[in-house]
């Protein structure tokens, strides 16, 4: 079951697009047969047809979730830039160990971007993605199910609103919960601002009603986290536009159980005021009782915790990076099991002179909010450039995984935390984008034995390539 969605995938600086734009060390042909993982994982094989690039090099996202008997949903942006050419969400199941052949999921008409994706433990599936009219005039939140005992995929549009606001990607987080109800969460332009909303479909049952969970807030990045105890959490964070004077800061909401109504949104940050910097890119995960840890841009990588009371831990920087003032975060990521035991990663490149490349580096929480020390885990005497950081952290906290692409040697990598130390690094295919700050990866476990991986290789046209590691 997937625990938690990303809201932000990359947040490159300038520096490092600058820096390594077209790294020169083999990129990866999908035409070529990638090594078997080893360690448990499978070989790469290519799940989606054959794409076309995005002659600006813009990303093409993926997303992938498996439940605990390894069935898969994998989706992607799939674009045409001919004249009056596709802007499609193409996806692809696995089940029984095998993938379906890839099917376009969305509509084919206007754009439609920016998947993401979950499959609850019994087997309902759900995608979702941002619509924008061919006029683009109006956007839509869009979601398709496929029940777990049906058939056929039913696509829901949730909320429709005027294409304006902040120019940003944007994310439907979708979640399945342990009885199969499905939950969604987005921001729309109401015209003035931007509200947070939800609404869920119970099993069996329709869509609800959107709810506008950020009350009088202009919010932006949301994400959700839904536990197998069927609570569900939203986090977000002003936006720095309309809260240039006040600062900006994380805000989170919350329900408890399947029939439990939304709280109010309660601030979990310290506030930045807008001339140092913003509170951005926020992510939640619950644990299996359903408290919170949340994880946000702040000074670097903040964390805080919910402890059982429902009070919450002060801000703590768990990741700062180089001590240098030229470096730049790219692909956070957070993972929880339902212990409360946390994992956060990110891609963090370092502009120092000489160095100019990405390491990984990771910082690990307990269920009362202390974290380790930050630990770089790509190897610093190699020339590893490491983007598309995620986490994987299954519900029984047997399998921990933090993966990334080797830009420099083109490889998708992963690591597993065994015994409380993170394993050397295993190759378990090959892929790159066209420059660093654009590769995707996608990453998720559900139990001891069972992950999946998916990403993109771009080297004629961009294909989505697929690694299973268990059943």
């Amino acid at each position: 079951m997937r625990k938690h969605l990303s809201t932000f995938t990359a947040f490159a600086g300038l520096a490092a697009a600058l820096a390594i734009l077209l790294a020169g060390a083999g990129m990866g042909d999908s035409k070529k047969t990638a090594p078997t993982g080893g360690a448990g994982w499978s070989g790469a094989v290519a799940i989606s047809p054959a794409l076309q690039p995005d002659p600006t090099r813009g990303s093409q996202l993926n997303d992938v979730a498996v439940n605990a008997n390894g069935l898969a949903i994998a989706a992607w942006d799939q674009f045409t830039y001919g004249s009056g050419g596709l802007y499609t969400i193409g996806a692809a199941v696995q089940s029984a160990g095998k993938w379906s052949a890839p099917f376009t999921i969305s509509g084919t008409t206007g754009f439609s971007m920016s998947p993401k994706v979950a499959v609850g433990a019994d087997g309902t599936m759900a995608v979702s993605w941002i619509y924008e009219n061919a006029a683009l005039t109006q956007k839509s939140i869009q979601v398709a199910v496929k029940p777990a005992s049906g058939s056929t995929w039913s696509t829901s549009t949730l909320a429709t609103g005027p294409v304006g606001g902040v120019s940003l990607t944007e994310f439907v987080p979708v979640a399945v919960d342990g009885n199969g109800n499905v939950t969604a969460a987005w921001d729309i332009w109401n015209g003035t601002s931007h509200w947070v909303q939800s609404a869920t479909l119970t099993k069996g049952g329709n869509w609800s009603a959107p709810l506008t969970l950020s009350g009088n807030d202009d919010g932006l990045y949301p994400s959700l986290a839904v536990n197998a105890g069927d609570d569900a959490a939203v986090v977000y964070s002003l936006s720095p536009y309309s809260s240039y004077l006040s600062g900006t800061f994380a805000r989170y909401v919350a329900k408890s159980g399947a029939s439990g109504s939304w709280g109010a949104a309660v601030t979990v940050s310290e506030t930045i005021p807008s001339s140092v910097g913003y509170v951005q890119y926020p992510q939640v995960a619950l644990d299996g009782v359903g408290l919170a840890t949340v994880i946000y841009m702040g000074y670097g990588v903040e964390a805080v915790r919910q402890l059982a009371d429902k009070s919450w831990t002060q801000p703590l920087t768990v990741l700062k990076g180089p001590a240098n003032l030229v470096s730049s975060y790219t692909s956070v990521d957070l993972g929880l099991d339902q212990s409360g035991n946390a994992v956060v990663a990110a891609s963090i490149f370092d502009a120092t002179i000489n160095v100019d490349r990405a390491s990984v580096w990771v910082s690990r929480g307990t269920s009362g909010g202390q974290w380790t020390a930050e630990q770089r885990i790509t190897n610093p005497a190699v020339p590893v450039d490491a983007y598309a950081t995620r986490v994987a952290v299954s519900p029984d906290g047997a399998l921990v995984l933090v993966g990334w692409i080797d830009h420099y040697h083109a490889t998708v990598q992963v690591s597993r935390l065994n015994a409380g130390a993170w394993g050397a690094a295993n190759t378990i295919g090959r892929g790159t984008a066209w420059s660093s700050f654009q590769e995707v990866l996608g990453l998720d476990a559900s139990s001891g034995t069972v992950a999946r991986a998916i990403w993109k290789n771009s080297k004629t046209g961009i294909q989505v390539m697929a690694a299973s590691y268990g059943p």
